[in-house]
Parts: structure tokens; C-alpha cells; sequence
């Protein structure tokens, strides 16, 4: 099975992928599945739906769900992409806003670029995004969160 996509993804944050063994891939969909569940699908004859954890799809680009951001923030090596904020960011962040400089309490590695796994002041993740310039201001821009689930409708859409 190909996993290509959703381990590149993995690999932006840390050098430790997946277990492919416990990934199942339906149509452009990845899931985290143990070995007994993954093979149980295989004995039934009709297609799953889903099955075990839906880590995201394969899209151009990977998108990611929030379980799969919690997984890496876990993960080996994940610790030179984390960034820690207060608890008003952490609020903002969850209700998909960006976060200013000056709401990081704990930059261990001295981020200024790049994607960053964003984390509370006691290490649960909150989400990702990517540290940037705008302007004058180092931002860290929402690429996703913890509240997205929450700001859909019972069709998958964001709620106005």
C-alpha cells in the first residue's frame, strides 16, 4: 500500500513515520487501525467506510485531521517543531485565530519559520500551523485545530 503522501507529511515535524502496518488506506482516505480490526476487514466482502482513526486525506496538499496532529505532537523527535502559548492564544487558536509572538511563552528550539506544532502550557496539542513575518509581526498563521469539529455542520461544511 502506498503511503506516500501521508508520510511526507509525518516527516515535516519528525524523522519517526508511521507504522505502515497500521495504516489502512479506503480511496483517498488514511486510517489507524490495528492489525486484528484491518484484517477483519479484509474477511468481509463490501467495502468499509471507514475504520479505526481517520488520520486525512490525500489531497494536494495531505490534509491532515486533528488526531493525526496529535499523534505526531506525540511522536519521537516532534519536540523541535513545538511551540508553547499562553492561555488566552490557546483559546484564540482553538477558535481558528492566529497567534502573535508575543502570546509564546516557550520556543525551546527558536522557531521563526516553517510549520510548528502548537501546544498548551501543559504540552497537549492544540493544532499546527506556520511561523511567518507579516509585516512587522512574527505570526504563527492556523493551519488547524482542536475546534474545527466544532465549527462544522452535520454535513462536513464550516458553519457561517
Amino acid at each position: 500500500m502506498n503511503i506516500d503522501k501521508l508520510n511526507e507529511f509525518v516527516m515535516q515535524f519528525t524523522d519517526v513515520g508511521p507504522d505502515e502496518n497500521q495504516i489502512v488506506r479506503i480511496g483517498r482516505n488514511y486510517y489507524l487501525a490495528d492489525k486484528d480490526v484491518a484484517a477483519l476487514r479484509d474477511s468481509i466482502k463490501h467495502d468499509a467506510f471507514s475504520l479505526g482513526i481517520y488520520l486525512g486525506e490525500e489531497k494536494n496538499p495531505f490534509q491532515p485531521t486533528p488526531a493525526l496532529i496529535d499523534i505526531i505532537s506525540k511522536l519521537p523527535g516532534s519536540d523541535k517543531k513545538k511551540i508553547f502559548v499562553n492561555k488566552k492564544a490557546e483559546w484564540l487558536f482553538l477558535c481558528a485565530r492566529n497567534i502573535l509572538e508575543q502570546s509564546i511563552m516557550k520556543n525551546p528550539n527558536n522557531i521563526r519559520e516553517g510549520l510548528v506544532l502548537v501546544q498548551n502550557e501543559i504540552d497537549e496539542n492544540l493544532g499546527y500551523g506556520v511561523f511567518k513575518q507579516e509585516g512587522k509581526d512574527l505570526v504563527i498563521r492556523n493551519l488547524l485545530d482542536k475546534g474545527k469539529y466544532l465549527r462544522m455542520d452535520e454535513k462536513g461544511r464550516r458553519k457561517r
